[in-house]
């Protein structure tokens, strides 16, 4: 089968490799569309975090495609059913997994990508997909799940004012979920072109900080009072602490964004001690919350299609990482 190899940074290689065997209780996807994510951009461009890769590697999590084979035990999903699927292989037996937060799993398996034609996985982590949503949208699954997260955490009731910033893939997925919601939404974002789709999709306000005084535009929109919730979806200093500013009385904080190389800032405690702020960081996504991502899409209470904007075949995935890392358009999409 081709799979697109990793050899080093900015070095991707499609090649021949074996096509993978599956034991009983896997199943072997034919992959059709996946996403390029911020993650697999850090790897790409050589930049450390998280998971340090052992070359060459098979990148890509944001996977769908076509049911190729079963194992045994495999009754959830059908030979030619259309499916998404949850690429990290959680344990189900640690600490985290057995309190509902497999998200956190310590012992996940190992990770297979999915730039590739084929890949696989655990029963358990393949969803079936309508006819009715493409690949390429079904394929926004995993990140979608990711913000659900996010949106757990933030505290917010209905009629309250939050602040996204950031209007890339995830500003927009969590812009979304947050007009489910029933608040009122803030977004700020320096590319002119990604506050219109913004606008588009429900924003109540926009704020280009390059262009006027953030912290002045925060406190007219809220009376003075400051937004209720906040979500970082970028990962960089300026932003978290444009967004702690911005937080008002009883505010949650959610730091999106991973930060790499990792990053100091300075936050007065009393800040959070008189206006009991909570901060708090948001990191991937349970199994929970990506069958309920897979459902928003389907039934297309998520409209995922204008984050879309670049596809392209296997063959020009060092294309895709390109525009990708050069913040061209918004969600790359490699078609297989």
């Amino acid at each position: 089968m081709k799979a697109a190899l990793l050899y080093r940074p900015r070095d991707i290689r499609i090649e021949e490799i074996p096509k993978y065997k599956i034991n009983e209780n896997e199943v072997l996807i034919k992959v059709k569309a996946c996403g390029i994510c911020a993650a697999d951009l850090r790897i790409y461009n050589g930049i450390k975090s998280l998971w340090t890769p052992k070359y060459p590697v098979i990148l890509g999590h944001e996977v769908s495609g076509i049911v190729e084979d079963i194992g045994s035990n495999v009754s959830k999903v059908n030979i030619g059913d259309r499916v998404t699927v949850d690429m990290i292989v959680r344990c189900g037996k640690c600490h985290y997994c057995l309190i509902g937060r497999d998200n956190l799993c310590e012992n996940r398996g190992p990770f297979i990508g999915g730039f590739a034609e084929y890949t696989k996985a655990p029963e358990r982590n393949v969803f079936k997909i309508p006819n009715s949503i493409s690949f390429e949208e079904a394929s926004l699954a995993e990140p979608l799940a990711c913000c659900i997260n996010s949106i757990e955490k933030l505290n917010i009731n209905y009629g309250d004012t939050v602040l996204i910033i950031g209007a890339g893939p995830m500003g927009l997925l969590h812009l979304q979920l947050l007009k489910i919601k029933g608040v009122r939404i803030i977004v700020s974002e320096i590319i002119d072109e990604r506050l219109e789709i913004a606008s588009k999709l429900g924003a109540d306000e926009l704020i280009n900080p390059n262009k006027e005084d953030f912290e002045s535009r925060v406190k007219k929109l809220t009376n003075g009072r400051g937004v209720d919730g906040v979500i970082v979806a970028v990962g960089n200093k300026r932003a978290i602490e444009q967004g702690i500013k911005a937080a008002g009385k009883t505010a949650t904080v959610i730091f999106f964004g991973a930060i790499w190389p990792p990053t100091q800032i300075t936050i007065d405690p009393n800040l959070l001690h008189y206006k009991e702020i909570i901060l708090t960081g948001v990191h991937s996504r349970t199994l929970k919350q990506f069958y309920q991502a897979v459902k928003l899409i389907s039934n297309r209470q998520v409209n995922v299609k204008p984050i879309i904007t670049h596809t392209y075949p296997l063959e020009k995935i060092n294309e895709a990482f390109r525009i990708a890392s050069e913040r061209k358009g918004l969600k790359v999409i490699v078609q297989i």
